[in-house]
């Protein structure tokens, strides 16, 4: 297998940049965590961004389920449908897995600052930080923006920043308003 060029934003939050790691939909989809060293190349690209390491290729089966979880819970929400259950559940488990909690320091020479601190390690502790990022954004104030992309044949999901914002990048509303161009240059050639 060659190395694949992996559908990251680069400004989504880890959890929707987690999801796209499934792309497409049907027969058309493209698992991006396909092996092991897959998941360890992509997170090295992305973890290190959001304060993340990788969990290791001991725990790709993991990854892959709570990928899953993650993909389904953020598409519910784009689709502003109820999610399964077992779905809620099972990233619940990943979060109760690797239980975290605050932790005040005081440099001498700065101000308070809160660092969150796993009580676990290892993958266990990685996987329960990421779905506690999933959570965060689903119940947070950025799950309103959560959005699909609009571009022909793209499937990323993306937070809306921005009240005109449709596409995942800026690539796609350019395939988007070129589309559309041509469709209407055909419209006009058939009358």
């Amino acid at each position: 297998m060659s190395d694949p060029e992996f559908p990251i934003l680069g400004t989504e939050p880890f959890a929707v940049e987690l999801a796209n790691t499934l792309y497409g939909s049907g027969d058309q989809r493209i698992d991006f965590f396909q092996t092991a060293e897959w998941i360890d190349r992509w997170f090295a690209l992305v973890a290190p961004g959001h304060g993340l390491a990788a969990p290791g290729t001991a725990a790709a089966h993991d990854v892959r389920e709570l990928r899953d979880c993650v993909h389904g819970l953020l598409s519910a929400a784009v689709e502003r449908r109820t999610p399964d259950m077992a779905v809620v559940e099972r990233l619940n488990g990943f979060a109760m897995a690797a239980p975290t909690h605050l932790r005040l320091e005081w440099p001498v020479d700065g101000g308070p600052a809160a660092r969150l601190v796993d009580t676990t390690t290892g993958a266990a502790a990685i996987l329960g930080r990421v779905a506690h990022c999933c959570i965060e954004l689903l119940a947070g104030p950025q799950a309103g923006g959560l959005r699909r992309c609009r571009g022909p044949g793209c499937s990323l999901l993306f937070v809306k920043d921005h009240s005109r914002r449709r596409w995942c990048h800026p690539s796609c509303g350019h395939r988007d308003r070129q589309a559309r161009y041509y469709r209407r240059r055909l419209d006009r050639a058939e009358i």
